[in-house]
């Protein structure tokens, strides 16, 4: 197996927000394997046991399932004799942890009863579980990583569950009665989910769609500790806190207010009359691409005050009669220096500016109403229907009447 291989067959795993761990031969790295939970919770927790199964029962060819007793899932392959050479010091991957499902405040509470813990440590308990990934299907999840194995390490793979029947206790008796001071379980979940929250929220305010919902399928996969017991308005809690971040995110892309609060009403409204859990699915989906679009549409954030001033009352006024000359006078400058910042700052002209500007409106009417076409016109601010025929179609490649009928159509 190549390194190369190796490192796509990573990228994959974490492609379904599961970590991927590349375990050392001395296992120095396999605290690493829990998400650091056995090495917070006890003191001088050194992972023999874990070690010992792996050596034990990971076999070529196979790919072992291991699931211990806080319901932590484990899939193990051992890397094949001939490619230790080509990875250096590395003995196996393993990819997880993950969980069957989402354990509930009843469920931590019988773990934590029956691994001895104090009361004290459920709320990190909570914080740490909802860090985990839990396939939608886990039957396809290990499909896909078998398969994925056959291909990388160019051998058939089985799947191959330990132990057998129940889960494997990872701890020795000395080892659970010798707990730390002061377990800090969720401080490191907690840390991470912030920084991805950053990182999604940056890349909404630059517009980056890709990054943004890169970062947000990641966001995700932290469940937050709900606040009720109703699904549904847990789901909406949720997306009302995800418009106020993109909406303070947006505005850091220096986008202007009324645009800002015209989305995330939207998403309010929609948010807040949503029904199902599909309904919110979709507005989830669509969320973090509206405002990125807004970003991209709509941000001032390279230009000088005096264009920001022209490009917002454009925007809001354009059914109105505008000119260079119009904009001269408002901004007390002359035409040509107003005229060689413009294109200096936007790459375009001010009149070009304000045509792209009325054309789009005049697509949403045309798209949206059954208005007379001179009507539109007027409404965007052209009173020659001719010429505005003339620029509808030199922009879009048809004229306004066969836009529409093409509209109706589809």
């Amino acid at each position: 197996m190549e390194l190369d291989h190796l490192t796509l067959f990573s990228q994959i795993v974490q492609a379904h927000n599961i970590n991927c761990l590349l375990v050392d031969r001395d296992f120095s790295n396999l605290y690493k394997a829990d998400m650091e939970l056995r090495s917070k919770l006890y003191s001088n927790y050194d992972y023999t046991k874990l070690r010992d199964a792996i050596l034990k029962h990971c076999r070529r060819g196979e790919l072992l399932k291991l699931k211990d007793d806080f319901g932590l899932i484990l899939y193990i392959f051992p890397l094949p004799a001939d490619s230790l050479a080509q990875m250096g010091q590395a003995l196996c991957v393993i990819a997880g942890p993950v969980l069957e499902a989402a354990p509930g405040p009843g469920e931590i509470q019988k773990i934590m009863f029956r691994k001895k813990l104090p009361d004290s440590l459920f709320k990190e308990l909570q914080v740490f579980y909802s860090s985990i990934a839990v396939p939608p299907e886990l039957k396809s999840l290990e499909s896909t990583l078998v398969t994925i194995a056959d291909h990388l390490f160019g051998e058939a793979h089985v799947l191959r569950s330990y132990p057998e029947a129940g889960d494997l206790t990872l701890e020795s008796p000395s080892q659970s009665q010798a707990l730390n001071d002061a377990p800090s379980i969720a401080i490191n979940t907690i840390e991470e989910r912030y920084e991805v929250e950053d990182q999604m929220l940056e890349a909404v305010a630059c517009g980056d769609h890709m990054k943004a919902s890169r970062y947000h399928s990641l966001f995700k996969t932290y469940r937050i500790t709900p606040r009720t017991e109703n699904a549904l308005i847990n789901r909406k809690n949720m997306l009302i806190i995800l418009n106020t971040l993109c909406r303070k995110a947006v505005q850091k892309g220096h986008v202007h207010p009324y645009y800002i609060d015209e989305l995330s009403t939207q998403f309010a409204i929609r948010i807040n009359q949503s029904r199902s859990m599909g309904d919110l699915d979709a507005i989830d989906n669509e969320m973090i691409h509206k405002y990125c679009l807004l970003v991209r549409n709509h941000s001032m954030k390279n230009y000088s005050r005096l264009i920001q001033r022209c490009i917002t009352y454009t925007d809001f006024h354009y059914a109105e009669p505008l000119t260079l000359s119009f904009f001269a006078d408002m901004c007390h400058v002359t035409k040509s220096y107003l005229s060689n910042l413009f294109r200096k700052e936007t790459g375009s002209t001010l009149t070009d500016y304000i045509h792209a500007v009325r054309l789009r409106h005049a697509l949403v009417l045309l798209n949206s109403t059954t208005i007379p076409i001179q009507v539109v016109a007027a409404s965007c601010g052209y009173s020659d229907l001719n010429y505005f025929i003339k620029l509808f179609k030199r922009e879009n490649g048809i004229s306004p009447k066969q836009y529409r009928v093409q509209m109706n159509r589809n």
